[in-house]
Formats: structure tokens, C-alpha cells, sequence
């Protein structure tokens, strides 16, 4: 049984996936040490009033957005993201006019009620990045002023899938259930490798 989680810190070891071009994603890779992930969600409540009174509310949830804070940027990613491309004498900047789907990696540690640290393992899923990151340099002065990175995130999610591969539909709904991420815990099963590749989100086989 998972022992219950006390206290969440820290993040670490983030990574990112880009489309493989088959439905699926390429091997992650490391975009470089990490100072923070800033997740806030995306959504509205519409009251509907009747006869004087409320009679409804109706919650329009369109994902998530975050911030990625790291100690550099990774020139790589910002390739990817259709941001940077390599000239013949160096890295230049240029005009973005393309958004990339893809999934982020992260993990934080915890207490748990026995004081153990366990890992937790995070793929956010339908990522884009509609912004460059922001950049600021300060002089040295008594001491090093090392310079922090802020990349803006979309998250808009996946859908999920039955065991199958067909898309799961909420029983009562018959609506789409779309997963913005997913974590695991030392419990789960498939923790050991969570983050070699890109898990998308899968209900258990019907028994």
C-alpha cells in the first residue's frame, strides 16, 4: 500500500519528447537542470440563472498553463520549438512560426508518514510552448549573479485510451476524458521506467 505523502518539494531531472511522426513520441532527452515548474489551470465556471434563482454551473476546462524555470536554456529545445536554427557561423534566433506538441518529464520528491523521500514521476502531455524564454543577465558583483530561465508551457492534454487503443469514453458523460498528466509513485507499477519514454495514459484491460 502507497504511504501517504506529507510534504512535496523540489524538481528535477527534467526532460522533453518530441513526435516520432507514428502516433507516438522520440526517446526523451534531458533539457537541463531545473529550478521550478509553475502549473496553474486553464478554466471558467458559466452560472446559469433560472426562475431568478441558479440553477447550473458549467465548467469549461481547457488545460493547464505552467512555467519552467531552469539555470540555462536548452539550445536544442529551442531548435526544436522552430525558435533557434544553426547557421553556418553560429546560433541565431528567429522569427517562431510554428508550435510544437510534445511531452515533459519532470519529477519532485516527498515525505512520506514513515519520514521516507519518495520520487514522484510526472509526463505532462499535449505540451506546447507559444513564447520564447525569457532571458536577463546581471553584472558580477560581490558575488556571482547567476541568471535564471523562464519558458512558458500550454498544457492541453491527451485523450485517454482504453487497453485497445480505442478512445475511453466516461460512462456517464460518453464524453472524451482528456489527461493533461499523469504521475507515478515507487507503488505503481512501471515506476523504474516512467521516465525512459513517453507513458501515455491507459485504463486497465476489462477482467
Amino acid at each position: 500500500m502507497d504511504k501517504k505523502t506529507l510534504v512535496r518539494f523540489n524538481v528535477q531531472n527534467i526532460k522533453y519528447a518530441l513526435p516520432d511522426g507514428e502516433g507516438g513520441y522520440a526517446t526523451p532527452v534531458a533539457y537541463g537542470t531545473a529550478i521550478s515548474m509553475a502549473l496553474e489551470p486553464d478554466s471558467a465556471t458559466k452560472v446559469i440563472y433560472g426562475d431568478g434563482r441558479r440553477i447550473c454551473s458549467i465548467v469549461n476546462e481547457r488545460g493547464k498553463t505552467g512555467t519552467m524555470g531552469t539555470n540555462n536554456v536548452s539550445n536544442d529545445y529551442e531548435i526544436a520549438m522552430g525558435r533557434k536554427i544553426k547557421t553556418a557561423k553560429g546560433l541565431a534566433d528567429i522569427k517562431q512560426q510554428r508550435l510544437v506538441s510534445h511531452a515533459i518529464y519532470f519529477e519532485t520528491c516527498g515525505i512520506d508518514e514513515e519520514g521516507g523521500m519518495p520520487i514522484a514521476k510526472t509526463w505532462l502531455y499535449g505540451v506546447t510552448s507559444p513564447t520564447r524564454p525569457s532571458e536577463s543577465f546581471d553584472q558580477t558583483t560581490d558575488d556571482i549573479n547567476e541568471s535564471s530561465f523562464e519558458t512558458a508551457l500550454e498544457i492541453a492534454g491527451v485523450p485517454l485510451k482504453n487497453s485497445d487503443g480505442t478512445v475511453y469514453k466516461d460512462e456517464k458523460t460518453g464524453q472524451d476524458v482528456i489527461v493533461w498528466q499523469m504521475t507515478v509513485t515507487p507503488a505503481d507499477e512501471g515506476f523504474a521506467t516512467f521516465g525512459d519514454e513517453v507513458v501515455l495514459p491507459e485504463m486497465p484491460a476489462a477482467e
